[in-house]
């Protein structure tokens, strides 16, 4: 059997030969330092998401061999009912990255062809309308050797993470928006989440969770106070009271209720960004594909449903006494008996345990940015994928 390592290096470098000199300056840069990585040592990858990416860079590298994918015309949206040209064109395109069927290459837009744009769409982040307009074209004509790029970008990521989080832990990808529950080595669920919008993003990060508070008190930035909130008050003189907001020495709190932006529950843990994870006031914002909204904290959708998860191991929160906690409105904080791994990291590109290769846009502008580091420390490596940092006073959330 063939060292992982080396593996990994036949990979990337014959993928490397496939690449127009002139257009693989950053890809070569990021396979290099991969493959700088390899050779520090044979250090084993714990983490089955690597090794299903490297099969995925080998997929998609025989394809672009093989000319890749047809760019899709432009014109009008093409939905259920259309036929013609364009139609036609759509269903080679999503035959070649393996949406379709080899042998549904020619007919109209039918149900069956919806259900693979739908498809498509959902592994590329975006409103599963099975319809194609703007942004899912523009996702169906990013070429092959781009999609490719990001690939190894992200197979640097892991390879710089050697993630090893055990059986039971949170984790929150940024560049999908989603969070998971994961016990005894199994998906609890996977649902949305809120994060970072790029001005204010969310920073990388592993911790534990080790305590959480029901109906928090928020206690806002003096960035988003002077900002935003003042603003608001100056204008309506009611505002204050109407928010349930107060001034409190020097700065100013938000007490606990409906109106509340932290919802009835926040998850804390250690880190410098002063980031947490809450529920929210405004569950709506769950359903937008594009999730990038929050000043750096992470909402995540059902809160009510992670924290009962998460007290369950404890005798004292059978689930009838968290659920009295949230319908109480009354503050309280809770040591977790069993705290639990937190990890928020930044992936564009990886592959699901069914085989299904996903993307996400780039929002922040992290995969090729700094690719020659081998071993970022924490801060440089949330550094490098957000690129700005969490302002000091914390996140609105």
């Amino acid at each position: 059997m063939l060292p992982r390592t080396y593996a990994i290096a036949t990979v990337l470098l014959a993928f490397l030969t496939l690449v127009p000199p002139a257009a693989a300056q950053d890809s070569r840069q990021a396979a290099n330092a991969l493959l700088a990585a390899s050779e520090l040592g044979d250090t084993p990858q714990a983490d089955p998401g690597f090794w299903r990416l490297q099969g995925a860079i080998a997929l998609y590298r025989d394809l672009a061999a093989k000319g890749g994918w047809p760019i899709l015309p432009a014109g009008p949206k093409l939905a259920r009912g259309d036929s013609g040209p364009r139609v036609e064109a759509l269903r080679r395109r999503l035959v070649a990255s393996d949406d379709l069927a080899a042998e549904l290459q020619r007919g109209d837009f039918d149900p069956v062809l919806e259900q693979a744009v739908q498809a498509f769409q959902a592994r590329h982040g975006l409103q599963t309308d099975g319809v194609v307009g703007p942004k899912t074209l523009a996702a169906l004509n990013v070429p092959v050797q781009q999609r490719l790029d990001i690939m190894v970008a992200n197979l640097g990521r892991l390879q710089r993470q050697n993630r090893d989080w055990g059986r039971r832990y949170i984790a929150v990808n940024i560049a999908a928006a989603t969070y998971r529950l994961v016990i005894d080595g199994h998906t609890v669920f996977e649902r949305p989440a809120v994060v970072g919008k790029p001005s204010w993003p969310t920073p990388v990060l592993d911790s534990v969770i080790d305590r959480i508070e029901f109906h928090p008190y928020w206690r806002i930035p003096t960035s988003i106070a002077d900002g935003e909130v003042w603003p608001k008050q100056e204008a309506d003189p009611g505002y204050f009271a109407q928010q349930g907001i107060r001034i409190v020495g020097s700065g100013l709190v938000q007490d606990p209720g409906p109106r509340n932006p932290l919802g009835v529950v926040k998850f804390v843990f250690d880190n410098p960004y002063s980031v947490y994870l809450h529920d929210t006031s405004a569950p709506g914002l769950f359903a937008r594909a594009y999730r990038f909204l929050s000043h750096g904290c992470v909402r995540v959708s059902d809160a009510a449903a992670l924290a009962r998860a998460l007290l369950a191991p404890d005798p004292q929160w059978p689930e009838a006494r968290v659920d009295a906690a949230i319908a109480g409105g009354a503050n309280q904080d809770v040591v977790l008996r069993h705290p639990i791994p937190l990890h928020i990291v930044y992936d564009t590109a990886w592959v699901m345990e069914d085989g299904t290769i996903q993307f996400r846009d780039d929002v922040y502008h992290g995969d090729f940015s700094q690719q020659a580091s081998v071993s970022p420390s924490l801060d440089e490596a949330s550094a490098q994928v957000a690129g700005l940092g969490i302002p000091p006073g914390g996140c609105r959330g």
